[in-house]
């Protein structure tokens, strides 16, 4: 009997933390946005979500957020699925690992870093008294250093979409890149063999495989995106912000309703996030009998 509770007993300080900190975390969340508080003489109310819909604030940062996490994935997925099959197709080419092993490890290397350094490392370089606008200067591409175009701190977000593109893109790589590896060397051969080029080969071959893994990672960038603070917290503008930095600013800024108003938004961006994740499971799943069959 105790032999077979003990792999429970092993577990059970990770799932403890779990509950009291990440599901507590949650319920105390929902439990605020709705007015609720043990420390408070409080009722239940919907007065923050209403407060919210009612927001001019609120709906200019949710389209910003959905225009910011919308470009910065669909570049991210393009650049992406172009260097996987850059990288598939030298493989392809080459008749040694060498060759492409180094170009491999190049879109690995922005994955370790951290976002907020990225962040700092883009605000350093596309400000227009930054390291590319100077050297422009320099190059005489410019007159003046202020004719640089405003690429971070703006209102469109180009600095947010270039930074988490620059982010995003290697991830995707990575998790097509695997499954290309799949693809024996003999089925290009052999498609050569019945007259089939290389574009031919990455078309009907290629292309149908990796489909459910683009796919897939599309929907985990575009849901960190949406909700990620740091990029847009350095990088945004103070009017119209996005959705994080809006909450943030409500939490840190405003009293007692403002918090209320806060922990609203996060639940609502939570929710939006839990919505894109069901979206992609169920598109996984409507995929995977097909790539099954494409294997076999």
């Amino acid at each position: 009997m105790w032999q077979k509770g003990n792999p429970y007993l092993y577990v059970l300080p990770a799932v403890l933390f779990m509950i009291i900190f990440f599901f507590g975390g949650i319920i105390q969340g929902v439990l605020q946005s709705l007015g609720v508080s043990i420390l408070h003489d409080t009722q239940f109310t919907f007065k923050a979500y209403q407060k919210l819909a009612q927001s001019m604030d609120f709906w200019q940062s949710l389209i910003l957020t959905f225009k910011v996490s919308f470009i910065s994935t669909l570049l991210s997925a393009m650049l992406g699925m172009m260097f996987a099959f850059i990288l598939f197709i030298i493989s392809l080419k080459s008749y040694t690992n060498k060759s492409y092993s180094y170009f491999y490890r190049i879109f690995q290397y922005p994955l370790v870093i951290p976002h907020l350094a990225a962040g700092y490392l883009f605000l350093l370089l596309l400000m227009q008294s930054g390291w590319i606008s100077r050297i422009s200067y320099h190059l005489g591409w410019i007159e003046e250093i202020h004719q640089f175009p405003v690429l971070v701190n703006d209102s469109f977000g180009w600095g947010i979409i270039l930074t988490y593109t620059w982010k995003e893109a290697p991830f995707i790589t990575l998790m097509v890149y695997p499954v290309l590896l799949r693809i024996h060397r003999s089925w290009y051969e052999v498609a050569r063999l019945y007259g089939s080029n290389t574009s031919n080969f990455i078309k009907d071959i290629a292309v149908p495989l990796v489909l459910p893994a683009w796919l897939s990672s599309i929907f985990i960038v575009f849901a960190f995106t949406f909700s990620a603070f740091e990029i847009p917290y350095l990088l945004g503008v103070t009017y119209p912000r996005l959705l994080p930095v809006y909450s943030f600013d409500l939490f840190m800024d405003g009293g007692w309703e403002e918090r209320s108003q806060s922990l609203a938004l996060n639940i609502i961006l939570a929710v939006i996030t839990a919505v894109l994740g069901m979206l992609s499971y169920k598109m996984s799943k409507r995929w995977l009998p097909s790539e099954r069959r494409g294997w076999e």
